[in-house]
């Protein structure tokens, strides 16, 4: 069964495994939240993967 924002095949043992620390001001974000991750990306470019149409 697939649960809509579920990743398939991971489950976090813990609450401290959504976190990580930002690599540029040491930060701890949440990767659950976008928002947090975009704005730690300090200016750095995203990169997309292409699409296909």
């Amino acid at each position: 069964m697939v649960t809509e924002g579920k990743p398939l095949g991971w489950a976090p043992q813990d609450e401290r495994e959504h976190f990580i620390r930002c690599t540029i001001c040491d930060e701890w974000l949440d990767m659950r939240d976008l928002g947090e991750v975009l704005d730690h990306l300090h200016g750095q470019e995203v990169q997309e993967e292409p699409t296909s149409h």
